[in-house]
């Protein structure tokens, strides 16, 4: 059976429930089922896993994505099908899988010390739709001796080095990695320090924000949040303010920096007064009439030069 992502939220209870047809009352309720299918498909905090003296730390990056290196370089990977539990449920998930190996692959003869090196490991994708993980890692450390360890590999790519960025892939998510000693005092885990880049905007396919084609390099769900709620009714009539971001990434939401009172009457834009996921995608101008004084020195200035 293939999982949508919309599904997996059920897979907890799913012996319970195999076979049987999900209806909801009204849209409310299927909005709150989809958002907490993509938080759950794609938590942000996920517990770490202690290892042979070491944490592995995988955090977030943006969702619909899958890990790429400096160079836009994919990974090596080895996939392991069938992976319901969330990726953040402590002892299962991809993050405890690709670390610790699992029974399926020990039943099958690979033994943890035939298992690839977690500390060569770059991170992993995990696709909710297909319920798979593919645990990462670098040119050359995949082989056929590993063939007994997952139930496929892919030795073709060239990644090196860090996990650094993201390429868009729908359904697919990426989590990088961080490995540290595990004696105490632990550092806490590293947080992007990227700073937000400018999201292309989607091709317009119709009148509404909602019916254009949708976007998961700037949006979670690939359409604005407001597309969610009352069939889009409320959304304004240009693109909203992106929200897909690295976990633990600030600065993206201009509403949240500090008040600029030279531009803006009240400091911000007049839209973050509101719900600021409302907001145009990029900042408003300054709305702040400028003082006799101040037109009178750039007069000044202009005619000096």
């Amino acid at each position: 059976m293939k999982l949508t992502s919309t599904s997996l939220i059920l897979l907890s209870v799913a012996s319970a429930f195999a076979g049987t047809e999900m209806f909801f009352a009204d849209t409310d309720t299927f909005e709150l089922v989809q958002k907490s299918s993509l938080d759950q498909c794609f938590p942000s905090s996920i517990p770490w896993v202690n290892y042979e003296g070491n944490d592995y730390i995988f955090n977030r990056m943006q969702y619909n994505s899958i890990c790429v290196d400096s160079k836009g370089k994919q990974y090596e990977w080895g996939a392991i099908q069938g992976v319901y539990p969330s990726i953040a449920t402590p002892g299962g998930g991809c993050s405890n899988i690709c670390v610790r190996g699992y029974g399926r692959a020990e039943a099958k003869g690979c033994s943890s010390s035939q298992r690839p090196d977690p500390q060569k490991l770059a991170g992993f994708n995990y696709d909710c739709d297909n319920a798979t993980c593919y645990c990462l890692y670098e040119k050359g450390v995949l082989s056929s001796k590993y063939n007994k360890c997952f139930d496929s590999m892919n030795t073709s790519n060239t990644g090196s080095g860090d996990v650094t960025k993201t390429t868009t892939k729908q359904g697919t998510t990426c989590y990088s990695l961080y490995i540290q000693p595990s004696n105490p005092p632990a550092p806490q885990p590293r947080k992007p320090t990227r700073k937000p880049t400018k999201m292309p905007s989607p091709t317009p396919r119709g009148q509404s924000i909602c019916t254009r084609s949708p976007d998961y390099t700037c949006y979670k769900s690939g359409r604005p949040q407001c597309c969610s709620k009352k069939n889009g009714k409320d959304c304004p009539k240009e693109m909203t303010i992106c929200d897909n971001y690295p976990e633990g990434m600030t600065g993206w939401n201009y509403c949240t920096n500090s008040p600029d009172y030279k531009c803006y009457k009240d400091g911000r834009p007049s839209c973050c007064n509101g719900n600021s996921m409302n907001c145009p995608k990029d900042k408003p101008k300054c709305d702040k009439k400028k003082t006799t004084e101040e037109l009178a020195s750039q007069r000044f200035l202009r005619s000096v030069n």
